[in-house]
């Protein structure tokens, strides 16, 4: 089943496109759906920032518990401090905060042959998302943490795991105000798709 993925991603790219170029465009469509699902957990932090193209942007932090395991998928130094000048980007970041990685996308085999162009457009967003240099993971202690984001993740803090192992903050910089996003992935499809000029901008 899984030939059978490569062969119809590379038939829909064009016949120059390597089965290497499938693999990734696989990995980058399941490194996208595991972003956009993970979303709703994220906090909008009211600073401004952009992306590295000068559009302006908001960053949203999805926080995960930095276990031994996830640490595990880094090499990350034992000493906080230094663990705390340390970052992962791009589809990197989305691994080391507990994405699958591709030995696990044979589920993704049977979405692909009923929906080959949808996988392509999530690949597609998500090169847009690391060309950009929107996605950027780094590990914090809870003392280590702004107010503000300290006070928008709240309860989340207070757990003996977050305590003993700290946390890896996933930011996601969205070209957005900060009125307008929504943390849902059908809202990510949609602001990255009109970014990206898959879809036309919105009448005024």
């Amino acid at each position: 089943m899984l030939l059978r993925t490569l062969s119809l991603l590379r038939s829909l790219q064009g016949a120059h496109h390597t089965t290497q170029d499938a693999r990734a465009r696989i990995q980058q469509a399941c490194d996208y759906r595991w972003l956009a699902s993970q979303l709703p957990h994220g906090v909008i932090v009211p600073r401004a920032t952009r992306l590295d193209d000068g559009t302006p942007a908001v960053p949203v932090m999805v926080p995960f518990v930095a276990t031994p395991e996830r640490r595990r998928g880094g090499r990350w130094p034992a000493d906080p401090e230094a663990r705390e000048r340390c970052y992962v980007e791009g589809g990197h970041a989305c691994r080391a905060a507990g994405a699958p990685g591709y030995r696990t996308l044979e589920s993704l085999s049977q979405g692909l042959v009923q929906g080959g162009m949808a996988v392509l457009k999530d690949a597609a967003r998500f090169q847009y998302l690391e060309e950009r240099e929107a996605l950027r993971l780094t590990w914090r202690r809870l003392a280590s943490l702004p107010a503000d984001l300290a006070g928008g993740l709240g309860g989340r803090l207070a757990t003996p795991d977050s305590e003993r192992h700290g946390l890896f903050l996933l930011e996601l910089r969205l070209p957005a105000a900060p009125s307008d996003i929504r943390l849902e992935g059908d809202w990510l499809d949609r602001c990255l798709d009109r970014y990206r000029r898959i879809l036309p901008a919105p009448a005024d």
